[in-house]
């Protein structure tokens, strides 16, 4: 009887050596794994944290572009003003200064011949007049969006922490096999934009 426990012993005794080597070999499998797709995650991690950066750096670039734009555009037009009213009041000029001297053909001792070159003076209105429009058709051309929505990173809810008996298997402890629970998980996504949100002024 004795002999026969003991028999009974041993074959526990290797069906547990088998368990614990089968087990040892599936943690060893589970640590490359999870040491291969922490990487991974982390990457991601930290990819989308630049992402973001970079997304909301190029908001602001975008912001101070389209403020510069519109400041450029109205500094443009007042220009554009500028030299119409130059170009009139020349010409109104040019336009006295050929009255008064035909004027005085007869009472002058003497007067210089001038005449107002009409057809330059048309050709440089029509010129002006398509800058203008070509001005005003890549201003509307040329328009982004009011509104800039700004990328953030929301949080995803990834299920129930690691329960105590996982943290106690030994591999775990030395491995430090967290199931990432100390990696944030996140979400790439759009802020919404509220359809009456009032517009900044840009030209300010």
């Amino acid at each position: 009887m004795e002999s026969e426990v003991e028999r009974e012993l041993w074959k526990v005794c290797k069906t547990a050596k088998m368990y614990e080597d089968a087990a040892e070999k599936s943690m060893t499998v589970m640590t490359h794994i999870y040491k291969s797709n922490r990487r991974v995650i982390v990457n991601r991690y930290m990819t989308e944290l630049r992402f973001v950066e970079y997304a909301e750096e190029l908001s602001r670039n975008l912001t101070l572009l389209r403020k510069r734009s519109s400041s450029l555009t109205q500094q443009l037009k007042e220009l554009r003003s500028y030299v119409q009213k130059q170009i009139e009041d020349l010409y109104r000029t040019e336009v006295d200064i050929d009255m008064t001297l035909r004027a005085c053909h007869g009472s002058c001792q003497s007067a210089l011949p001038f005449t107002v070159n009409h057809p330059s003076y048309q050709m440089l209105q029509t010129d002006m007049d398509q800058r203008t429009k070509t001005l005003n058709q890549r201003s509307k051309a040329t328009t982004p969006p009011k509104d800039i929505p700004h990328v953030t990173l929301q949080p995803v809810d990834v299920g129930p922490a690691p329960s105590a008996e996982y943290k106690t298997i030994p591999t775990v402890q030395r491995e430090l096999l967290t199931q990432f629970e100390d990696i944030e998980q996140n979400q790439l996504a759009l802020e919404e934009l509220l359809e009456d949100s009032v517009d900044v002024d840009i030209l300010e």
